[in-house]
């Protein structure tokens, strides 16, 4: 491909993973005025959001395993027109029993696009351009989460409308899908390159144990940062409200902060890489400065608004971090046995399991015990996953201890 070429790609890649963002976050952006049009509890109403995780989680992993067997324009143009159909039954009456299981398939539907996008990407973009790409892609989260999550503030306004969420939603997904199908053109799978060169930590060659385990790892800290940046998101709205009785718009507005700062995230992480030469050490270190935040909202919670939304931003920096580490660098620096497709898939789908289970689970906790214990729980994740990054390191300077010797 021409440079050109390469760049228009990316930018309508980013473009349609961008606005899948209103057809995931159309939901459990109005969770409080859910509960109220449809007189549920906290866990009633994270159930739809949860099963949606849940199924996009588990169903990443599958289309990561398959999706080089597949057309890829058309497993995209299908998860887009699917999600919008969706979005348009929830908007015109779907009584709320339904919604969890049409939340269930908007999962498993939008599971195509993440890993399938990055594989498109591996494939026809050339090795100058990736960086750029793991960039742009990263903000194409972010920013889809600000537009979606503000979309949502807008309508929530006047509470009667908020409805027109999923109407618009539905919309925008219908337009990006027959934009990509029209802009994207002939996507051709390169001829395989034997004894290419492997970037990052991972061996080139057939993986071993120690790359075996490095993966888990990764899995593990994808599930656990998207358990807690996920799980905040999912729930500020209503924290703000049930804490400090915030109006409905003004909470979600407020909660629109959190992807909107983490926007520069993608230039961080990656600086942090280069610095530091080591993705495991750059998790360690947001994890454990993740468990200091979140400690901190624990001392705040009675005093101010102000401090807890500042400390959940930052909360969301450093977990967005470990995201854009495991699900962008990793799958995009990659070049060995184990194929951009796979690894977007598998890392993307545990972050998204460990998001589902956690926004059940905070709002299990929250009509159990209130928000103290949530956010004790979210602590615990933070540490252990620490603990597991620094016995990695550990282990391995002590093989390279032993190696010397």
């Amino acid at each position: 491909m021409t440079k050109k070429r390469e760049i228009f790609l990316i930018v309508i890649c980013w473009l349609s993973y961008t606005v899948a963002q209103l057809g995931r976050y159309s939901y459990s952006s109005n969770v409080t005025l859910i509960m109220e049009r449809f007189a549920v509890g906290h866990s009633e109403v994270s159930l739809p959001a949860t099963l949606f995780f849940f199924a996009y989680g588990i169903g990443q992993i599958c289309v990561g395993v398959f999706c080089h067997k597949f057309n890829r324009k058309i497993l995209v143009v299908s998860a887009l027109v699917i999600s919008g159909i969706v979005n348009f039954v929830i908007f015109f009456g779907a009584e709320f029993m339904t919604i969890k299981y049409l939340w269930l398939l908007n999962g498993f539907i939008q599971a195509n696009l993440w890993p399938v996008m990055l594989l498109i990407i591996r494939e026809n973009v050339s090795a100058e351009r990736i960086a750029l790409a793991g960039v742009v892609m990263a903000t194409a989260s972010t920013g889809g989460k600000f537009a979606a999550i503000g979309v949502c503030a807008i309508f929530a306004i006047d509470t009667s409308m908020f409805m027109y969420c999923f109407f618009t939603a539905g919309v925008m997904l219908f337009v990006t899908a027959v934009l990509f199908l029209c802009a994207a053109g002939k996507i051709k799978k390169p001829e395989p390159v034997e004894n290419e060169k492997t970037e990052g930590e991972i061996p080139k060659r057939k993986p071993d144990k120690k790359a075996i385990i490095l993966l888990l790892l990764l899995g593990e800290f994808s599930l656990a940062c998207y358990a807690i940046s996920g799980g905040l998101q999912s729930w500020v709205p209503a924290i703000l409200k049930d804490t400090y009785g915030m109006s409905d718009a003004l909470s979600i507005f407020m909660s629109v902060l959190l992807p909107l700062f983490t926007l520069p995230v993608p230039v961080i992480s990656l600086f942090l890489y280069k610095k530091l030469k080591n993705y495991v050490l750059v998790c360690l270190l947001s994890f454990v400065v993740g468990a200091v935040l979140i400690t901190g909202v624990l001392f705040v919670l009675d005093v101010s608004w102000l401090p807890v939304i500042i400390l959940f931003t930052m909360e969301a920096i450093m977990m967005g971090i470990v995201s854009n580490t495991t699900t962008v660098q990793v799958p995009l620096t990659f070049k060995g046995k184990f194929d951009a497709g796979f690894l977007a898939g598998y890392l993307n789908g545990a972050a998204y399991i460990g998001m589902s289970i956690a926004t059940y689970v905070l709002g299990y906790m929250a009509d159990a015990s209130g928000w103290t214990g949530a956010f004790i729980l979210l602590i615990c994740i933070a540490v252990f996953s620490a603990v597991l990054a620094l016995i990695h390191l550990i282990f391995l300077r002590s093989e390279k201890a032993e190696i010397k010797d």
